[in-house]
């Protein structure tokens, strides 16, 4: 959503549109794409962004995960059924990033220019693994304030 929003203030939405219609597989990339992005590569992101637009499409990603978190630690019964419920979210996140890469080179080339498909794919889960864990403290400290053991 947050890269939709984005797109359209940067004044861009037109691109975003025909990069959907020539690659379809794009719509689940940008589904989770801040799935392959370390935190603290999206907040360096915002930071150098100089559009208005940019700005809302890459602290998007850092929202879009808080909010997820903090939703996982409200809704899970106890303390490891909400963090597990948020490891299984971050890894059917991961496994979306690995099919949409894998089937066009296009959202490839948002992880790196020069990466092979198995570079996206070791990028993607170490740093699905990372958000998992580092967002996974949030869901954690959510059910502990919400008084779940």
């Amino acid at each position: 959503m947050f890269y939709i929003i984005g797109y359209a203030i940067g004044g861009v939405l037109d691109n975003l549109l025909g990069y959907i219609a020539a690659h379809p597989t794009h719509s689940i990339y940008l589904t989770v794409f801040p799935t392959h992005y370390f935190p603290w590569e999206l907040f360096n992101r915002f930071a150098v962004s100089l559009s208005l637009g940019f700005k809302i499409y890459w602290i998007g990603g850092v929202i879009s995960f808080i909010i997820a978190s903090i939703i996982a630690g409200l809704m899970g019964g106890a303390i490891g059924k909400s963090f597990g419920g948020w490891i299984l979210t971050v890894i059917f996140s991961i496994l979306l990033v690995i099919l949409a890469i894998s089937l066009d080179d296009f959202n490839l080339n948002y992880i790196s220019f020069s990466a092979t498909l198995m570079d996206g794919i070791i990028t993607s889960v170490i740093a699905g693994a990372v958000n998992g864990l580092v967002f996974g403290v949030i869901v954690i400290i959510i059910a502990l304030l919400k008084g779940k053991s």
